[in-house]
This record gives structure tokens, C-alpha cells and sequence, in this order.
């Protein structure tokens, strides 16, 4: 199997390597610019991009586009250890011998070519193996509608800081972000906006991951909270892979990583554009593909199951093995009839699709416009409500009578 390669930076030793080799790699052409060799790769379809200069490392934006049709990246640079390191992008020293070389080129290149293979996935070697995969990302998904999905969200980020996890809450949804008003955060600066500029530089500092993060108390725990954007017009500002590479070094640091996205999923921007287009819900997609967990929040009234039946059908033809939990919320007997969990269960078991049902949230209105009103989670606001203490189970909390004290919360950007 021959691979086409096209080398980036005025090298000329790398190209003397390589054909003197005379392996399966074949440099197909050399490029001094990047704009050319990016063009190069997209119109030639070449199976790997090998940048050979420090000062010739393309920005992120066009290395995803890259990825994303199917070419592999590779840096093979002098000064490669002064390059922060992407999770995306195979990474070699200068002098490396040929028979290495083509040896990791190849086996990205079919990583790459494999249906089932993810971005984030590729190069999970340079992670460090002492942190690598310990915590867990639990992305809330919902038809359109507003069923309540962000009220749960941040409410099972808290309960689960508050049972001692180390916990970050994202708000991802590129259409109308709530979590900062839900937290009485006045956040203007929307802080996964500036996660995505930190990882678009080139960098996966964790320490500048979590300045650009609020740090919020609640009751006696804290939960670092990625603010959303505050116009929806910004929504250009958060890229899908960027806030996936993000996502994924938070959970090699915490234990919980907690995503609120937005409901549509549809990628169809494309048909209006005669090149590559930028994708507004790609977002979604990318955080649904990159989630360990997904619960899917469904109104329980004769509106929104509906909704929801017809959004997991999208779901399933566009996105193919994802299998979210669902949890209907609102669940009262003016929505639902007499017993309404036995009614929901029968409407699901007869209409719905083969998804586990495993939460039932109470309609207590009162108490979420309370905390809304109040900017303070549940926890705070009403410890003992029936809402919370489902929120509770759903998180595998126990539950416990004992209601927490309401202190007084301080925000704050830490490194």
C-alpha cells in the first residue's frame, strides 16, 4: 500500500529520507506555503500532510479540515518538543529513522480510514497515561422546546460536587446558553468561547483551561462552570473539535465532565454553500459523539414526546450507535393523566423507541423559578424538594434528609 505524502517547509533532507528509502511512502509534492499545501491535500486527496517547518505549523481550523477528510497531519520538526502537543496530530522527532517513521504514518493513516475511528481517539499516546481517561462525560441532549434539560444538567453537576467529585460543567448549546443566569453568573466573556481560543492556539494547558472557567460554590462544595455564549450570534466563536480537545483534557483532570447542548443535530449547512461551510450544530454532534453518557430530556406532555420521538429518529439516522437514556421531566397527572408514570411508560413502550426510561422529574414550577429567581441551584434553594432529591438518585446519589445550610457564594476566575 502506497501513501502519498505531501511535505511542508523547505526540507530538503526529509524528501532525500523518504525516496531514498523506497518504502510505501511517496512524496507526491513539496510545498514553502501553507496555503499551497493545504490546497494541495484537498484537491489531491494525499493521505499525509508532514510539516518539516516550526514556522510553517498550520492553524488549527485547516488541520481539522484536514483530519476531517480523512489526511493524517504529522509534525516532524527540530523543535517539536516546543510545540504543544495535539491530540489530533502525530508527533515525531526530526531524527527519527525511516523505518519508524513509515511505520507510525501507517498505522495513523489506517486509524484514520477506519469508519468507527474519532478524532479524539487519534495519537492517545501523547496523554499522560497516569491521567488518561479517569473521568467521565455526561452530555444532556433534547428535542427542541425547552423541556428543562439545562435545569438538570447544572443541577446534576452540583449534586454530584456536592457527593465530593471534582466536577465541570460546560454549557455547549450554541442557541440560547442558560446555565450563567441559572447562577446568577452576569458572564459576558463566555468562557467556552475562550476554551475553544486556548485549544485553537495550539495549546492543552490545563491550568489555562480552568482560568478561563468560573469557579462557582455551592453549599459546601465548588464546580468550575464553563459559561456560554450570551448572543447566539456568536456562535462561530465555538468550534466543534476545538471544545471536543477541551472536553477531553477536562476529563483526564476531573471526574466528571457535565455538557449542556443545544437540540438540533442537523448538518445541512453544506447544501447552501459551494465550499466547506461552517457547521452551527456541529457542536452538538461532536459532544454527542465524544459523550461517555448521554440523557436525553423529554417533556412529559403530549407535545413533547413527540418532539422527542422524532428527534431520536434524526438522531439515529444521522448518528448510528449512540443510545441515550431518557429521562422525562414535568411529570405530573394535569400532563399526563392518573398514575403518570405508568402512563408514560406504556406511551413510550408502545410508541418509543428501544431506550432505557431511567428518570421521572416531578413538575414543581414553583421551586424552579425559585432558583432561577434566586440564581442558586436546588441544593440551595430547596434542599428538601421532591425535584432534587430525583436529580439526586439520577446522579446514583442516596438520598439523605438532611438539608444543607445556604451559604453565601462567591464567583471567581482561577487558575
Amino acid at each position: 500500500m502506497s501513501i502519498s505524502v505531501i511535505v511542508l517547509g523547505d526540507q530538503e533532507s526529509i524528501v532525500r529520507q523518504i525516496e531514498g528509502y523506497q518504502g510505501e511512502l511517496i512524496v507526491t509534492r513539496v510545498c514553502s506555503d501553507i496555503a499551497e499545501a493545504i490546497a494541495a491535500c484537498l484537491t489531491a486527496i494525499a493521505d499525509v500532510l508532514l510539516v518539516a517547518d516550526a514556522e510553517q505549523v498550520p492553524p488549527m481550523e485547516q488541520i481539522d479540515e484536514l483530519i476531517a477528510q480523512g489526511t493524517a497531519v504529522v509534525y516532524m520538526l527540530d523543535s517539536y518538543v516546543d510545540i504543544n502537543p495535539l491530540p489530533d496530530v502525530l508527533q515525531l522527532p526530526a531524527d527519527i529513522t525511516m523505518s519508524d517513521l513509515e511505520q507510525r504514518i501507517t498505522a495513523t493513516v489506517q486509524s484514520l480510514k477506519r469508519p468507527d475511528s474519532l478524532p479524539a481517539k487519534a495519537n492517545h499516546d501523547l496523554a499522560d497515561p497516569a491521567s488518561r481517561n479517569q473521568g467521565k462525560i455526561v452530555c444532556f441532549w433534547s428535542a427542541p422546546g425547552s423541556p428543562g434539560r439545562s435545569t438538570i444538567a447544572l443541577n446534576f453537576a452540583v449534586e454530584a460536587a456536592a457527593a465530593g467529585q471534582a466536577v465541570v460543567l460546560l454549557d455547549a448549546d450554541t442557541y440560547a446558553a442558560s446555565i450563567s443566569i441559572q447562577l446568577g453568573l452576569m458572564d459576558e466573556s463566555a468562557s467556552v468561547a475562550q476554551i475553544c481560543r486556548i485549544v485553537d492556539s495550539g495549546s492543552t494547558d490545563i491550568g489555562r483551561l480552568n482560568a478561563a472557567c468560573s469557579l462557582v460554590q455551592v453549599g459546601d462544595a465548588t464546580i468550575r462552570v464553563g459559561t456560554g455564549i450570551p448572543r447566539s450570534s456568536r456562535w462561530p466563536e465555538v468550534r466543534a473539535s476545538a471544545l471536543r480537545r477541551a472536553t477531553t483534557v477536562f476529563r483526564n483532570h476531573y471526574d466528571l465532565v457535565v455538557l449542556d447542548v443545544a437540540p438540533h443535530i442537523a448538518m445541512d449547512e453544506q447544501l447552501s454553500f459551494d465550499t466547506q461551510a461552517p457547521q452551527r450544530n456541529a457542536v452538538t454532534v461532536e459532544m454527542l459523539r465524544c459523550a461517555d453518557e448521554v440523557f436525553m430530556v423529554v417533556k412529559s406532555d403530549s407535545i413533547g414526546i413527540p418532539r422527542a420521538l422524532r428527534a431520536i429518529d434524526e438522531l439515529e439516522e444521522s448518528q448510528v450507535g449512540l443510545q441515550p437514556k431518557i429521562i422525562f421531566n414535568r411529570v405530573s397527572a394535569s400532563s399526563s393523566g392518573r398514575t403518570p408514570k405508568r402512563r408514560l411508560i406504556e406511551a413510550w413502550d408502545r410508541f418509543g423507541p428501544m431506550h432505557d426510561v431511567v428518570g421521572f422529574m416531578p413538575n414543581d414550577s414553583a421551586v424552579c423559578s425559585a432558583s432561577v429567581l434566586a440564581g442558586s441551584p436546588l441544593l440551595e434553594i430547596a434542599p428538601k424538594s421532591s425535584l432534587r432529591t430525583e436529580i439526586r438518585s439520577l446522579a446514583g446519589i442516596k438520598s439523605t434528609d438532611l438539608p444543607k445550610k445556604r451559604v453565601s457564594r462567591r464567583f471567581s476566575k482561577s487558575a
